[in-house]
């Protein structure tokens, strides 16, 4: 019994760190798009300490609201840059296919 609870804790544990790793990617992705858009220097700085503290995110310490409320605020910010793209202040930061 305790070898199944140990494994769905790692299982738990994956998941939580795929979750954070995609948000933590996705802010590196639009961080060097918009470092091509010359943008400024307190913005980009801004974007770093971003990935940083989420690089020291202990996902041992998380639970799922914790991410769910780290999961909105990057899909708050992408919003954001949605904005501002359709308005046309921004270049496209994509070059894949568009979904």
């Amino acid at each position: 019994m305790r070898l199944f609870r140990r494994w769905k804790k790692r299982k738990e544990v994956r998941e939580l760190q795929l979750r954070i790793d995609h948000c933590r990617s996705t802010i590196a992705e639009v961080h060097d798009a918009l470092l091509m858009e010359e943008i400024q220097p307190e913005i980009a700085q801004q974007f770093h300490r971003l990935e940083s503290a989420l690089g020291q995110v202990d996902v041992m310490q998380l639970n799922d609201r914790d991410l769910e409320k780290i999961e909105m605020a990057t899909n708050k910010l992408l919003a954001e840059f949605r904005s501002l793209y359709l308005q046309g202040k921004l270049k496209n930061i994509h070059s894949g296919p568009v979904h």
